[in-house]
């Protein structure tokens, strides 16, 4: 009986290693094979996830520049408002004053008829004629009636005819002032009409540059968990790696943006040194008086004729010695001229520095200008109000309220611009220079006055000194 146990133990033993080697072959046997279309399915998903990476990366960049382009669009539509605004309020004192000369015209007309009438008066009860010689004098509207008056014309004399001419005359003047007063309300009509229309227009803008704010948050928040899920991440890592990313890009455009703006200053300060180098040659064939009148009419509106004050006044000297014994007398005259720009540049930029910084962490408001509230041409004009120095309410007018210098000559305290096209009828932000390259500013809807970096990216080549 015993050797059966044995052959059952030895057919299990065989059994388990039959089994083994099944397990073992198992995979080789029953695995698909892999081929080149295997393959090629695998690359087209990976290119795939990587265009899709792409595709959301650039719809990031691109909600960015959405955002930037709606805030530009909000601040130049303020600017529209308040340059609107400027020319009601000229429109407006240009109207009240052309009706005030309309009506003192007209009240010297009155007077000068009430002294006619008193000389016909006078007539009539000293000579003791007829009272119809006087009808004239009574009762005609027309002025050259009274003067085709023969009988009146005799009585009165030379004297008394050169005071109907006085009446015709002031009533031909009172007729043109009251004509140029009905223009002047009218253009103001007009004027208010433009603006109500930009105000419309800006808070339209203003609403939208808002909007864009939620909208941008929303959209890239969405854009990043798509993108952490195609790189199988978690979305605070992509966060901050695509706030990296931005950063970066941004660095790029601003170093091109400051080359840029660095060669546009340094053309401007090439341009203003030949322009001043014409003056000074110009300077021997014109009277003594010449530079103090030149410096006069150079508007600071026109860039190429900007200039400081310091580098005007230099060569002027040179070309009075030149000139005649006489002519050097009124030289001295000019030097009171130059002076205000270097002292405002000082004590006056150093107070309306001062006086910004008190805005600090103050809101962006739409027209603001006042601690409730500002926007950027608001803090700059309230800022220097306090220095004593009256700036209008609108950047684009500021930047013809001073000296132009070239933006790398700006010192603290001098105002600089941005500008969507280059121009002064484009500029859309003003903010002050505080030196080593920081300002400070009323930023955009949403953010409050702070100190900042220079940005360059649509940097005007001037900077202005009040």
């Amino acid at each position: 009986m015993s050797p059966i146990p044995s052959r059952r133990h030895g057919h299990g033993v065989v059994a388990t290693a039959v089994v083994a080697l099944a397990c073992t072959l198992a995979p080789s046997v029953l695995a698909d094979p892999v081929d080149q279309s295997d393959i090629d399915r695998s690359k087209a998903s990976e290119r795939s996830t990587s265009t899709s990476i792409a595709s959301l990366e650039a719809r990031l960049a691109q909600e960015s520049s959405n955002l930037e382009e709606a805030q530009i669009k909000a601040q130049s539509a303020n600017e529209d408002y308040l340059a609107a605004v400027d020319e009601l309020n000229k429109a407006t004192k240009d109207a009240q004053t052309a009706q005030a000369n309309a009506d003192s015209a007209a009240s010297s007309t009155t007077s000068a008829r009430s002294d006619l009438g008193s000389i016909v008066v006078q007539t009539y009860q000293e000579s003791g004629n007829p009272l119809d010689p006087l009808t004239p004098y009574l009762t005609s509207e027309s002025l050259a009636d009274l003067a085709d008056a023969d009988v009146a014309l005799t009585r009165a004399g030379e004297k008394n005819n050169a005071k109907v001419q006085n009446v015709e005359a002031l009533e031909a003047v009172a007729t043109s002032m009251q004509t140029i007063a009905d223009q002047k309300v009218k253009a103001k009509e007009t004027a208010k009409t433009s603006a109500e229309t930009a105000k419309t227009d800006a808070e339209t803008a203003a609403n939208e540059a808002q909007s864009a704010v939620t909208t941008t948050r929303t959209n890239r928040q969405n854009l990043i968990t798509q993108l952490a899920a195609q790189r199988n991440t978690t979305v605070d890592l992509e966060t901050k790696y695509q706030n990296q990313v931005e950063a970066e890009r941004k660095a790029r455009e601003e170093a091109a943006a400051q080359a840029a703006a660095k060669a546009a200053s340094e053309k401007a300060a090439a341009d203003l040194a030949q322009k001043q180098a014409e003056q000074a040659a110009a300077q021997p064939q014109e009277s003594a008086p010449a530079p103090q009148e030149q410096a006069s009419r150079l508007s600071p509106g026109q860039q190429s004729s900007a200039q400081e004050p310091a580098t005007t006044s230099q060569p002027e000297p040179e070309a009075a010695e030149e000139d005649t014994a006489p002519a050097p007398a009124p030289a001295p005259a000019p030097a009171p001229e130059p002076a205000p720009a270097p002292s405002r540049s000082g004590s006056a930029a150093s107070t309306a520095i001062n006086a910004a910084m008190g805005y600090l962490g103050t809101p962006y408001v739409w027209a603001g200008e006042s601690a409730a509230g500002l926007d950027c041409s608001g803090l700059t004009m309230v800022s220097y109000a306090a220095a004593g120095v009256e700036l209008t309410h609108s950047s684009r007018v500021q930047y013809g309220e001073g000296s132009l210098v070239p933006l790398d000559a700006a010192q603290p305290g001098d105002l600089v611009f941005w500008s969507s096209d280059g121009s002064q009828s484009g500029i859309y932000h003003v903010a002050i220079y505080l030196g080593d390259d920081t300002m400070i500013e009323a930023p955009t809807f949403g953010m409050t006055v702070r100190v900042t970096s220079m940005r360059y990216s649509g940097i005007m080549p001037y900077a202005v000194r009040l």
